[in-house]
């Protein structure tokens, strides 16, 4: 399972889950030190991991989609 860390109220994290649009809460702590808001993140036994690749793609596009709202 995929999500995208939407945002971290105290000491959990809400993400979103890919292709549901279902919110879940997780402890901050099941996730790695250097989670940010927008990584997507996938579940890897007790704790979760960041795609790397997918986000970087995906920030990429969010860039890419404002760069071209914003041209004249």
């Amino acid at each position: 399972m995929k999500a995208i860390i939407e945002r971290f109220e105290g000491d959990f994290a809400l993400l979103e889950i890919r292709g549901k649009g279902q919110v879940i809460k997780v402890k901050r702590a099941k996730l790695p030190p250097a989670a940010r808001e927008g990584d997507v993140v996938f579940c890897q036994g007790e704790g979760w991991l960041i795609d790397q690749k997918v986000t970087a793609t995906l920030k990429k596009e969010v860039e890419d989609l404002a760069t071209e709202l914003w041209q004249d």
